[in-house]
């Protein structure tokens, strides 16, 4: 009876010691990922990465530690429900927890006063943005669009420093907010160094929106910090972030396998097959064209021109493929029209030369020419080229012989490259089987 009681003993001190050991190692793991940092925004495929990092260093963790103590009591079974349910779980509270902080912050609960100060249109935007998106907690108390001077703090809170005039009043909404935002603008009336100097002995939080996000017009930035440097990207580039390249690329490989095996498998004899009876001349086309950074890589296709076919007009101009191209074969045409041409692409996205969504690749001497017709053409190059792209789902596919198609079709591009989501990936594939099988006008 004694050995039995010490033996639970035993085992109860070591449970113990157990849940200690885990509640400490999950406190460093989740903190050394940041994964419970208040990012209301938080990017979604970075977030999963970081917690699935976590729930599998914490299993590590407690694999360690049976093997370490080399107790039987806790058995594979033991380990394998414990990452399933924090699998579960974790992923939940975290859901729960941000839909209740962002219904407190809708019904006015542990809101942030806030106080803006700037002019122009960056000041305005900015007021409308906090008044709409509720979900940063912000509650905006007073908008200053003119002039602020400093004068000596002679007042009742007075300590002998300097005091924000607005006009001839001095500013005491300093005194009833949390957080002030400074909207800088070229030919503001104000200085911020100054009014930065000011708050500096106010007990609220300053926050700068420096001129320098009106150096582009498409709006979109991304900011980081690299040690103890800020920077700030005047593009926003979703697939600079290295957990969503690796999101994208391991779509990218698992998706062109499938197709690989289940469609091109059988599919690719039989449009060989008739290609040849079609036409004398190799099954493949290759041509030299632009990846990302510029980079040449050879693109794949099924041959669909004849084989003397010149890319070349008479003005010494690159040729694109035009409605009822005599350059085109009666095969090639089907192939056209339904897309089955591009299927060889799959393999450029096995070597990683392409992505199964992008910008869509042109030939090399095309690239040179329309640099000098289209001002922001090379920035579609800033990303992998894809078999199909936003470009093309919205109708900008086939010739673009005129330059505002051209144009549009680059703006596409560039909106991709500046707004990328894996759902969006999905919504594109989607949009591009559905065009092939109800067939596509501008596909020729």
């Amino acid at each position: 009876m004694i050995g039995n009681q010490t033996k639970l003993n035993t085992l109860a001190l070591s449970d113990i010691g157990f849940l200690l050991f885990l509640i400490c190692g999950w406190y460093f793991v989740a903190r050394s990922n940041r994964i419970y940092e208040d990012r209301v925004q938080e990017n979604q495929i970075r977030e999963l990465f970081k917690t699935a990092n976590t729930i599998i260093w914490q299993v590590m963790l407690a694999v360690l530690f049976i093997f370490a103590i080399k107790e039987k009591d806790y058995s594979r079974t033991f380990v394998v429900v414990y990452g399933v349910l924090l699998g579960f779980f974790i992923p939940l509270s975290k859901i729960l927890l941000k839909r209740i902080y962002l219904s407190l912050y809708r019904h006015g609960y542990l809101r942030k006063r806030a106080l803006v100060i700037g002019g122009g249109e960056n000041g305005q935007r900015f007021c409308r943005y906090l008044r709409e998106n509720k979900i940063y907690g912000y509650e905006l108390v007073r908008y200053i669009n003119g002039a602020l001077t400093l004068s000596p703090d002679t007042g009742s809170r007075g300590m002998g420093g300097r005091v924000l005039m607005v006009g001839d009043r001095a500013l005491e909404d300093i005194y009833e907010v949390d957080e002030v935002f400074i909207t800088e603008e070229p030919d503001a009336h104000f200085s911020t160094r100054e009014i930065a100097s000011v708050l500096s002995s106010h007990a609220v939080r300053l926050r700068i929106i420096p001129s320098v996000f009106n150096m582009a017009s498409s709006g979109m930035y991304s900011f980081s910090m690299m040690g103890g440097f800020p920077l700030l990207s005047v593009r926003n580039e979703p697939l600079e972030d290295v957990y969503n390249r690796a999101a994208k690329r391991l779509f990218d490989v698992l998706f062109s396998l499938f197709v690989m095996v289940f469609i091109c498998s059988w599919l690719f004899p039989i449009i060989a097959i008739l290609i040849k009876i079609g036409s004398p001349g190799p099954v493949f086309y290759k041509q030299e064209r632009w990846g990302k950074r510029n980079r040449p890589f050879l693109c794949y296709k099924f041959r669909s021109m004849y084989v003397k076919a010149p890319d070349i007009n008479t003005d010494g101009k690159f040729q694109q493929a035009q409605k009822d191209d005599p350059r085109i074969t009666p095969i090639g045409r089907i192939l056209r029209k339904t897309s089955l041409d591009e299927f060889p692409q799959f393999i450029n996205v096995l070597r990683g030369e392409m992505s199964v969504v992008g910008p869509r690749p042109h030939a090399s001497l095309m690239n040179i020419e329309s640099t000098h017709l289209i001002k922001n053409y090379l920035v579609r190059h800033q990303a992998k080229p894809g078999i199909t792209g936003w470009a093309q789902v919205n109708g900008l596919r086939g010739e673009s012989a005129d330059p505002k198609l051209l144009k549009a079709r680059i703006q596409h591009d560039i909106w991709y490259i500046e707004h990328w989501s894996f759902l969006l990936d999905l919504k594109i594939i989607f949009l591009t089987f559905w065009r092939m099988v109800i067939g596509d006008k501008q596909a020729y």
